[in-house]
């Protein structure tokens, strides 16, 4: 059903990380990735600059625990301080952590006879026709992989996972429900966090399964805005994925 007036409904916007470091050696890809890359400060700082220019106020802030969503949310609330716009303070929820997708990816590459299978398949696939590989795209093709086994359960036994992809979808889930509790009528909340939850939010009020909520994080852009409406019980999703800087083409990115 269409939403009423957003006069009586709540908002929450989650906010996807800007740009992080990303190592082009697909064995150390994320071994600095915990902190914005210069482009990604740009980024952070363009999206504040046009939420401020939108007129969208925030009642209150959620962040995640890593410092690449610190970074961002500062970043946004540096253009609200300078056009002197109200910005709560902001509250920490380690709820809204990243998954370990990563991690797991990594430990997949390192187990013997299933890691090496993992990295030639990967490189027969992205092996370009002058025999270079591209090595990013050859370390998306083993996370794509090894993540999506991981969503359906299917990694080998001696791979160990501290929280699998199905735990990560009720933390992220628990966090929504705490934060609709704290949410007043006609409020807007702002929510600072990382690819997974943002797709897992929107999997959630979609009503999508595993595999299907994994690959919505996977297309979730830097520094993009998803809005969520909320009255009562109802729960409409109103965008995804926005990315309100279109003019500006490399800040189209992923990492």
């Amino acid at each position: 059903r269409a939403p009423c007036s957003c006069l009586c409904m709540s908002r929450l916007i989650l906010i996807r990380h800007a740009q992080a470091t990303f190592s082009q050696d697909p064995l150390e890809a994320f071994e600095d990735y915990d902190q914005l890359s210069p482009l990604g400060l740009q980024q952070a700082e363009a999206l504040g600059a046009e939420l401020v220019a939108s007129g969208t106020v925030f009642d209150k802030v959620f962040v995640g625990p890593a410092v690449r969503h610190r970074q961002t949310m500062d970043a946004v609330a540096s253009s609200y301080m300078r056009s002197e716009v109200p910005w709560p303070a902001p509250v920490l929820s380690e709820e809204l952590a990243e998954h370990q997708g990563a991690r797991v990816v990594e430990r997949a590459i390192a187990a013997p006879d299933y890691g090496e299978d993992l990295i030639q398949l990967a490189k027969s696939k992205v092996e370009q026709s002058n025999g270079e590989i591209d090595q990013t795209r050859m370390y998306f093709e083993v996370y794509r992989r090894v993540t999506r086994q991981w969503a359906r359960c299917e990694l080998p036994a001696s791979i160990e996972v501290e929280e699998t992809w199905q735990a990560f979808r009720c933390r992220v889930e628990s966090a929504l429900h705490g934060i609709l509790e704290e949410t007043g009528k006609g409020e807007a909340v702002g929510i600072v966090t990382s690819g997974g939850p943002v797709g897992c939010t929107v999997a959630w009020i979609l009503g999508l399964d595993d595999e299907k909520a994994l690959e919505l994080a996977w297309v979730v852009q830097n520094a993009t805005l998803t809005e969520v409406l909320f009255s009562g019980g109802r729960m409409s999703l109103k965008s995804f994925n926005v990315q309100p800087r279109m003019r500006v083409p490399e800040f189209a990115t992923y990492v």
